[in-house]
């Protein structure tokens, strides 16, 4: 069969139009995609949303946490508690050095001895002689035979019994400027004596009426460990010590020189720095007339502190 080229043309021209619908179809479908495209890409999550003002942009690279919570306020949390720290630490050590120049500052007393005292004294009796280094311990019931007073010194002179046997005694010490002693003549005393070398330089006499066994005088002279022995030796007065002149200078080649505080509990409390005197009221007629000597460390390593004090009771203005 022949085929004429003007039959050949029209068929292919049949054929060729189906085809034109088919692709109109697919290219507007793909428009509706591009439009959605677009949108994404415009307006979607992708580019204003967390992209562009979302969290990661605002939240917390700009305004968020890390910005202004972290690194701003954070700071100024930092900044404070290391401020307020050193505020801290700046007060307490004000304070404490407010406090140390207040108790650094010694008392005037600590450099200026008072003329006046004097510790001293002189016990004659059996044995005892203070340059003799041995362990001397006698508590013994005594008369008073005689009380004397010559150069400035008061003598009270007794009779004691020891182991069945009379033993003469004396005791002598600096009158006091507050009155005369407190006892007369035919007075029932005790005396007690004290000597420990033990590793101490310990000397304590103690003269005290028999009745009651009231204070009539007390002396002491050394150091012991754990200031043994002296506060026992004043009771029922509160004998002890304080370091209130540590730093200050010598009064008088002791050392650094301490305080005794002696105290009638309820009544009325002395302190003296070494080399002072000074009185302890009793009553509106009678006082303990007290003076301290040494009174300090002189460096030994077997006690704290030297201590010289003689306390004796004695009627007021007489």
């Amino acid at each position: 069969m022949q085929i004429s080229l003007n039959q050949l043309m029209a068929w292919t021209m049949v054929l060729a139009l189906p085809a034109c619908p088919g692709g109109g179809k697919e290219t507007g479908e793909p428009g509706e995609t591009e439009g959605g495209a677009t949108a994404g890409e415009t307006e979607g999550p992708a580019t204003e949303g967390p992209a562009t003002e979302g969290p990661a942009t605002e939240g917390q690279a700009t305004e968020g946490p890390a910005t202004e919570g972290s690194e701003t306020e954070g700071e100024t949390e930092t900044e404070g508690p290391v401020t307020a720290g050193e505020t801290e630490t700046e007060g307490p050590t004000t304070v404490g050095e407010s406090e140390g120049e207040t108790e650094g500052e010694s008392p005037a007393e600590c450099e200026q001895a008072d003329p006046a005292a004097d510790a001293a004294f002189e016990l004659v009796f059996k044995d005892w002689d203070e340059d003799n280094f041995f362990t001397f311990e006698y508590d013994v019931q005594c008369v008073v035979d005689a009380v004397t007073v010559a150069d400035a010194a008061v003598t009270t002179a007794m009779t004691c019994e020891v182991d069945g046997v009379s033993e003469p005694a004396s005791l002598r010490f600096a009158v006091a400027p507050e009155g005369a002693v407190d006892w007369d003549p035919g007075l029932a005393v005790r005396l007690k004596v004290e000597q420990d070398y033990d590793f101490a330089a310990k000397r304590i006499v103690q003269l005290r009426a028999a009745q009651d066994d009231a204070i009539l005088a007390v002396v002491t002279s050394g150091g012991m460990d754990n200031n043994s022995g002296y506060p026992e030796a004043f009771l029922p007065l509160i004998y002890g010590y304080s370091l209130v002149c540590e730093g200050a200078g010598d009064t008088g080649g002791d050392g650094t020189p301490a305080q005794i505080d002696l105290s009638d509990p309820g009544k009325a409390e002395l302190h003296l720095i070494s080399h002072h005197r000074g009185s302890l009221p009793i009553d509106a007629e009678h006082a303990y007339a007290v003076d301290a000597g040494q009174v300090g460390n002189d460096g030994s390593p077997h006690y704290p502190l030297w201590q010289e004090v003689l306390l004796r009771r004695v009627r007021v203005g007489e």
